[in-house]
């Protein structure tokens, strides 16, 4: 109780300092003068702007919002993802004392205590979700699984809440993440989305390059490249070309070699939603595939040249060691960004490069930090007014902590590295299929993967193999669904 009691004067203390720090300083306007302000700094000092519409006089008597995840999954621990969801005391780590002061924040705000249960083993969170709704318990508020869950059936037999309906729940605020909301509606109904409360957890496809190599081969700067709109497959592919070194001298390929790119096939696969293709998509009431499509053959076809390049390393069970051996020019890479700080060479980060130089956006395949809320919930309310306080106080506290501080300090090495990382965030990508696929041929980009490791350009005769048991399965969990609405 003293703990507490200390944390939150301080939290107070904070508070007060940075309100008298805005009330000292100084306002531009439009001409470049500077000049005090007394009316804005006087409603400064009395007012103090959580960046989100909740009542001021929201009060939850102490209790407890319980946010379940895997085991582990709540602080640091030895090569595992984590979310800093309950926070007790600061450490000195930037990310950690930021959740802290957002924590702090949001239980005094709302008079509520956040909690963490790890209720199970990693991906089996929805499991042990589906066991505590079907025996109608109200189990926790809301659910963190890891980045592989699959949510296909909890949406079909409707045992998650439709975040939408909850009160206080604002998504058209900048803390949560549009095209995760966008990729997962079903009719207008939000089940799963994402934001700036699983900040840390965000995990994408990053495109790396070794910057001494890149000096070496002296190659263009390829900051400006993106800039332009020029930063293509095709362009990234002849970077490459005659990049092969071999360093052992053995005579072989291997992983002691020196190569002008590196990956897994794993990974190779999400090229194709970087090229601008969804595979699968929900909307106007049904689901349409664009494996059927001439474009799909054009994407494959370059993808499969990158797979079939000699001066490219591709490795399943190592998927990152050439690179983080100073051995590959360039690297697609899909893990956490923290591994990142142990490379002793200069690297540059980059987004997957666009089909070509009319496709419009550059686009960054984003996966985890997914959320979902029980349909046991039994105050909507409560829950709906947390959440929006989290995510609000996420993008005031972790938020400028995890950019500014932790990644643009700790982990980047360059401007321009910097800058493509802001240009990822703001290109965020999701896929359907990731989950939500009641088709195993399908989920998660399987379909693209098995062509690859044949090496075959011939989607249209795999896509006619499984078209119609995809759409079926498809159409009958929509068909689940809908009675489940119903009923």
């Amino acid at each position: 109780m003293e703990k507490r009691v200390t944390a939150s004067l301080l939290f107070l203390a904070l508070l007060a300092s940075s309100l008298f720090s805005c009330a000292s300083s100084e306002t531009t306007d439009p001409a470049g003068d500077t000049a005090q302000t007394p009316a804005a700094t006087e409603t400064e000092e009395e007012t103090f702007s959580y960046g989100d519409a909740l009542p001021e006089d929201l009060d939850f008597a102490g209790r407890e919002f319980r946010v379940a995840t895997y085991n582990g999954g709540n602080l640091t621990h030895d090569g595992g993802w984590y979310n800093y969801i309950q926070i007790d005391e600061t450490t000195g780590d930037i990310v950690n004392d930021a959740a802290f002061d957002r924590n702090l924040e949001v239980e005094d705000r709302l008079n509520v205590a956040i909690r963490c249960l790890e209720v199970a083993d990693w991906n089996g969170v929805l499991g042990n979700l589906k066991n505590t709704v079907s025996a109608g318990e109200d189990a926790y508020e809301i659910v963190l699984e890891c980045s592989q869950g699959n949510y296909t059936s909890l949406i079909a037999a409707n045992m998650l809440y439709d975040a939408a309906t909850l009160p206080y729940i604002d998504f058209s605020q900048p803390y949560y993440t549009k095209d995760a909301l966008d990729t997962f509606a079903i009719d207008g109904h939000h089940y799963l989305f994402s934001g700036t409360y699983t900040y840390p957890l965000y995990s994408g496809v990053y495109w790396l390059f070794n910057k001494e190599l890149w000096a070496d081969y002296s190659l263009p700067d390829p900051y400006e490249i993106v800039r332009e709109g020029k930063w293509t497959i095709d362009t990234a592919h002849s970077f490459v070309k005659d990049a092969y070194v071999d360093v052992n001298g053995d005579t072989k390929q291997d992983i002691g070699d020196r190569y002008g790119f590196s990956t897994s096939y794993e990974i190779l696969q999400y090229l194709y939603l970087g090229m601008g293709m969804h595979g699968v998509i929900y909307e106007n009431d049904s689901f349409t595939y664009d494996y059927e499509s001439e474009r799909a053959v054009d994407v494959l076809t370059k993808m499969i040249d990158w797979a079939t390049t000699p001066e490219a390393y591709f490795n399943s069970s190592d998927q990152w060691g050439n690179f983080f051996a100073g051995n590959s020019l360039m690297l697609l890479y899909g893990s956490s960004l923290p591994k990142l700080r142990d490379l002793e060479f200069d690297f540059g980060f980059l987004p997957m490069p666009k089909y070509d130089e009319s496709q419009e956006n550059y686009k960054s395949y984003m996966c985890g930090g997914m959320v979902c809320i029980p349909v046991t919930i039994s105050d909507d309310a409560f829950v709906g007014a947390a959440i929006e306080a989290l995510f609000s106080a996420s993008e005031r506290h972790l938020v400028p902590a995890y950019l500014n501080k932790f990644v643009d300090h700790k982990i980047l090495r360059d401007e321009g590295s910097v800058e493509m990382y802001r240009l990822l965030l703001e290109t965020a990508s999701y896929d359907l299929t990731r989950y939500i696929s009641p088709n195993n041929n399908v989920q998660n980009l399987k379909l693209i993967l098995s062509l690859l490791k044949k090496k075959s350009t011939d989607i249209a005769s795999e896509w006619a193999k499984i078209e119609q048991k995809v759409k079926s399965d498809f159409e009958t969990f929509y068909s689940e669904y809908s009675d489940s609405l119903d009923g």
